[in-house]
């Protein structure tokens, strides 16, 4: 039977970046070589707790919320992403709330030394209050490795990453996944774009759809979930508030423009697919170009949450009846139907 209503929490977290190159032990084989990985991985325990301690039913995190972004210089991030997942399933399980966000996955070119089949995470307990040891032999392992089998000069130039959405339910299984598309310009010279049809999935809420970013800005991908009969859209994201730069700057313009853009573009599609939708942007530093903006819009509603700049989370009770009467008044999906069936 699906719920009538869902209870959301919305981590927009301020993920650490990595420095670029390849990996840099600050002590060689005594610290891990994934420490910003794991500082967010500690943030993001945090938040699963308290969304956890609100009654939250599922936490969404924005894009690239572990890995920082993820460009040739820094693929080696995405060397352990199958074991990122694993820790991520772990902690769903053990604080019983679904997860939703994204992973860089990454994989080395034929005839490269195999990847350790160790998790360099699993030193990090899934529980706040508990310390984690100083090292453990996984991220010597790791450290070693990655020491010994640096990056190839082709595999620098040309690497193969994918910027996979998941969704994992609150029994640590994973119900849905969804390689990114579209890709911002910049991430077209080092992420390559998924080719599977978008595709929904069932849970407890009725039929759920996923979106990355730049996705939000075709339509036609989003429609693509409501012909499918999605309820809740959930959009993990990274947008800076400088991607328009520096051509923004030959125009007068609203200095608001890039928020204001994301904002509208949620709304949009939120109305044209009769669904509710989850963004979640990265929070932080304005100076640094971080401008947050994450929220939840819902038909015949508006938006109901908001997140300012800074990190934060947000708790939204949402009520999903109400798709059953914009449905019934706009007749969105019911004209579109009709046109396939003519």
């Amino acid at each position: 039977m699906t719920k009538s209503n869902i209870r959301v929490a919305i981590a927009q977290t301020a993920p650490i970046v990595a420095p670029e190159g390849p990996a840099k032990l600050e002590k060689p084989h005594s610290t891990s070589p994934f420490s910003t990985i794991d500082q967010n991985l500690i943030d993001v325990i945090s938040y699963v707790e308290r969304a956890a301690a609100q009654r939250a039913e599922v936490v969404i995190f924005p894009e690239y919320f572990l890995q920082g972004i993820v460009n040739q210089n820094r693929q080696y991030l995405t060397f352990p992403s199958k074991h990122l997942l694993t820790f991520l399933r772990d902690l769903a399980k053990t604080h019983r709330i679904a997860l939703c966000g994204t992973i860089v996955h990454g994989k080395r070119e034929e005839g490269a030394a195999p990847i350790p089949s160790s998790s360099p995470f699993s030193h990090i307990p899934l529980h706040t209050s508990h310390k984690s040891p100083s090292i453990s032999p996984a991220q010597l392992e790791w450290g070693k490795y990655l020491e010994a089998h640096p990056l190839s000069t082709e595999e620098s130039a040309q690497p193969t990453l994918y910027n996979t959405a998941f969704f994992i339910d609150d029994q640590g299984e994973v119900v849905g996944e969804y390689t990114k598309q579209n890709l911002w310009h910049p991430e077209r010279h080092y992420i390559t774009p998924g080719e599977d049809d978008h595709k929904v999935f069932e849970t407890k809420w009725g039929k759920i759809g996923m979106m990355i970013c730049w996705d939000m800005s075709h339509p036609s991908h989003a429609q693509e979930l409501a012909s499918q009969g999605a309820d809740i859209i959930f959009a993990p994201t990274f947008w800076y508030a400088t991607d328009s730069e520096p051509t923004i700057h030959k125009y007068q313009h609203d200095p608001q423009y890039e928020h204001n853009m994301v904002q509208s573009l949620c709304f949009a599609r939120c109305a044209e697919t009769e669904t509710v939708w989850v963004m979640c942007n990265a929070g932080g530093d304005p100076l640094e170009g971080c401008m947050g903006g994450s929220g939840v819009w819902v038909p015949l509603r508006g938006k109901i949450a908001s997140c300012e700049i800074g990190p934060k989370l947000e708790v939204v009770d949402i009520d999903l009846g109400v798709l059953k009467d914009s449905r019934e008044l706009y007749k969105i999906r019911e004209d579109a139907a009709k046109r396939l069936c003519t």
